[in-house]
Formats: structure tokens, C-alpha cells, sequence
């Protein structure tokens, strides 16, 4: 019984070290903080819980399902492209190509289709002024839109026949 009587007086002794620590000005401070703390928490869960945060979540998800769906769809078209081979096809020929282009050759002939293409420029420029000046006689006469009819309807009768 003497060591009951002991161990009651320490537990007593204990808990009312306890309840003078509690009633410290560092605990107070503790326990406010983390009543604030508390406090935060709850407002960011009930904010989080707005129609609005909900539908933010969900088009989350659904950009995240978007953007996975993607990254499959991605996959498997470079395997289907590694498949083909396209790119080392494409690699051989631009190799080709500088090959070609570098050789002596045919600087002599980029040259020939420079002044070819400049041609074919010149001489698009002079039939484009023509059908200007046609174009412009034609609205004054009348032609232009006779020419239009003419030409719908032979674009129908191709057509029928065609069908």
C-alpha cells in the first residue's frame, strides 16, 4: 500500500507539473497558434469545397486525361512513322541532295533555271497586264459576262456528262 500511496503523490506531482506548464505563456502561445493554424486549414477546405474549386479540379483532371490521351496518340504515331521508315528515307535523300547541290554541275544549271524562272516571271507579268487591258475592254462591251456564261455552262454540261 505504501508504494500505491507513492505512485499516487508522483502522478499527482505530475499532473500538476502539467497543469503549470499549460498555464505558461509559451504553451498559451503554442495552443494559439495552432488554433490559427486550425482555423486556416478549415477555411482552405471549405473554400476548396466551392462549385468553383470543384469545377477547377475537374477540368484539371479532364486536361490531365487530355494531355495523356495526347502523349498515347503521339506514341504510337512515331512508332508507325519509325515503322515506315520515312525519316531515313527523307535523311538519304537530303544527303542527296546537298550532294547534288554542292556539285559543279550543277551550279552551271541552278544558274540556267535562274534565268528560266526569270523568263517565266517576265512572262507572267506581261499576261497578267493583258488580261488587265481585256479585262477592262471586256467590262466596257459587255464580253466579260457573256465569256462567264459561256463558260458555266460548258462547266455543267461537263458535269453531266461526267455523271
Amino acid at each position: 500500500m505504501g508504494d500505491r500511496l507513492k505512485n499516487l503523490q508522483h502522478s499527482t506531482s505530475n499532473v500538476l507539473e502539467v497543469i503549470r506548464k499549460l498555464g505558461s505563456p509559451e504553451i498559451h502561445e503554442s495552443l494559439e497558434k495552432i488554433h490559427q493554424t486550425t482555423q486556416e486549414t478549415k477555411d482552405i477546405m471549405e473554400s476548396l469545397r466551392k462549385p468553383e474549386m470543384v469545377k477547377n479540379f475537374d477540368n484539371i483532371r479532364l486536361t490531365a486525361e487530355a494531355i495523356e490521351s495526347t502523349s498515347r496518340r503521339l506514341e504510337a504515331s512515331v512508332l508507325e512513322i519509325k515503322k515506315t521508315q520515312i525519316l531515313e528515307r527523307a535523311s538519304e535523300t537530303l544527303v542527296a541532295v546537298r550532294g547534288t547541290l554542292s556539285s559543279p554541275t550543277n551550279k552551271n544549271n541552278m544558274s540556267e533555271v535562274t534565268s528560266s524562272v526569270k523568263e517565266t516571271l517576265v512572262s507572267l507579268k506581261s499576261l497578267i497586264d493583258e488580261l488587265r487591258l481585256t479585262v477592262s475592254a471586256s467590262k466596257k462591251s459587255g464580253m466579260l459576262s457573256s465569256a462567264s456564261e459561256a463558260a458555266k455552262e460548258a462547266s455543267d454540261l461537263y458535269r453531266s456528262m461526267r455523271e
